[in-house]
């Protein structure tokens, strides 16, 4: 179970049963030995009244002297009863015992006994016993009293404090989760922030979190501030590179249109610098295109490839090229957009490089993107697919460029646990490069 929230639900569930119910065997343990002490009590109480009624005559027999008891002992059955015994073996009983037997044992002086018998009637009985000198003679003397009654209303007692304590263990979990799922508010409002941070709808954080959190969500911004710095650092270093190569390369054309520069040594010139422009527009306009977004975003192929589309027909304007793509319209999730600009960007410039008038290319996503670009070009061998990918290998060098294209769609590949297959196009019959980006991993 990874959820905090939960762990907290049943933590506190469990330690409020737990105290409920240590609570609630106090409460009836306390009310029995309350309820056992009253009764020993008034047993002792009516002993030491049975005590001084107890006469002993001249030949030492123990009498009780009629009227002086309470009239309950005189009921069968009454749940009342006592029981007298004298050191000669003799024994008196109460009429309430009828033709019941209450035993017990014989006490010296001083000592007393307490302890639950079954007494007539299946009576469950509280008894009590005590030795007491009475003349020259011991005498024990046993009283007993029912206590069902009792024991009655202490597990109706009990079971409306257990009645009680399920209302309120009920209404404090109530409290209690109400009182964690607000506390988690701010936690699951980050969550949806990070989710808009995902899909590139914001570009930080809120910080008003609760402190325990705070340092946490202040780190994250850092990094999105620095890693946002770091890539535009990066879009205006490439910016800056090409707006400065522009100037030598002007002044290569010029001294290439110079007169007395030699033919031969013209046409070479205006080939290299007509390749170095046109490497040089093209990355002038690729910076445009990532524009200033912040670090995270996410790529919307309806958004983003027309315009990359748009581009590359102004860099290959010198042939018509009939560009056939079919893409979700909603964000492609966890990756970053500038990450698949990068790729689509070198994807179908390689593909619009060599194709003939025709260029497909799809997207598709599930648990895993799968992205599909094939051109009408004349194709390569199965023995130069392998090199394809090798960063600075070129198969035709009377193309522009520098080989690096499939290497950096390799490397965006791995970056994302993907596969990457290279083979002939069944429908154009150019080259296909399949795709399968697998971000979760």
């Amino acid at each position: 179970m990874n959820s905090l929230e939960q762990r907290l639900h049943i933590g506190l569930g469990l330690s409020l049963i737990l105290l409920m119910g240590l609570m609630g065997w106090l409460i009836y343990d306390q009310n029995q030995r309350l309820v056992n002490d009253f009764v020993v009590s008034r047993l002792e109480h009516d002993g030491e009244g049975i005590l001084a009624t107890l006469q002993l005559d001249a030949e030492g027999k123990t009498t009780l002297i009629e009227g002086r008891l309470s009239a309950i002992y005189n009921q069968p059955l009454s749940g009342h009863y006592f029981l007298i015994l004298s050191e000669t073996g003799e024994a008196l009983r109460s009429r309430s015992l009828w033709d019941a037997e209450l035993t017990g044992e014989r006490l010296a002086p001083g000592e007393r006994r307490v302890r639950r018998i079954t007494g007539p009637a299946e009576q469950p009985l509280l008894l009590w016993a005590g030795g007491y000198r009475k003349g020259k003679q011991i005498v024990t003397i046993i009283v007993a009293e029912d206590i069902s009654r009792l024991q009655k209303r202490l597990l109706h007692n009990a079971l409306l404090l257990l009645a009680l304590t399920l209302v309120f263990l009920f209404l404090v979990l109530f409290i209690q989760r109400r009182i964690v799922r607000r506390s988690f508010a701010p936690l699951r409002q980050l969550g949806r922030e990070i989710k808009q941070l995902e899909r590139g709808e914001i570009d930080k954080l809120t910080e008003a979190v609760p402190q325990e959190v705070q340092p946490l969500v202040a780190e994250v911004n850092r990094l999105l501030m620095v890693m946002g710095r770091r890539l535009d650092r990066s879009r205006n270093a490439l910016g800056n590179l090409a707006h400065a190569l522009k100037r030598p390369l002007n002044l290569l054309t010029q001294l290439a249109d110079y007169s007395e520069t030699p033919a031969t040594l013209k046409q070479e010139l205006h080939q290299h610098t007509a390749e170095l422009q046109q490497l040089v527009e093209h990355e002038l306009i690729r910076a445009r295109l990532a524009g200033s977004g912040s670090a995270g975003q996410r790529f919307n192929p309806a958004e983003e490839l027309p315009a990359l589309i748009a581009v590359l027909e102004r860099i290959y304007h010198d042939k018509t090229i009939e560009f056939d793509c079919h893409y979700p319209q909603q964000n492609l999730t966890n990756i970053d957009r500038h990450d698949l600009l990068e790729l689509f960007g070198n994807l179908l410039d390689n593909a619009a490089k060599w194709a003939k008038g025709r260029v497909h290319c799809s997207i598709e996503q599930n648990e895993a993107i799968h992205i599909i670009v094939e051109d009408d070009g004349s194709g390569v061998s199965d023995k130069e697919l392998a090199d394809l990918t090798q960063r600075g290998r070129r198969i035709d060098e009377s193309l522009p460029g520098h080989g690096l294209g499939l290497a950096i769609v390799k490397e965006i590949v791995e970056l994302y646990h993907g596969t990457m297959q290279l083979d002939r196009s069944p429908v154009l019959d150019g080259l296909r490069i399949q795709l399968s980006l697998s971000p979760n991993q």
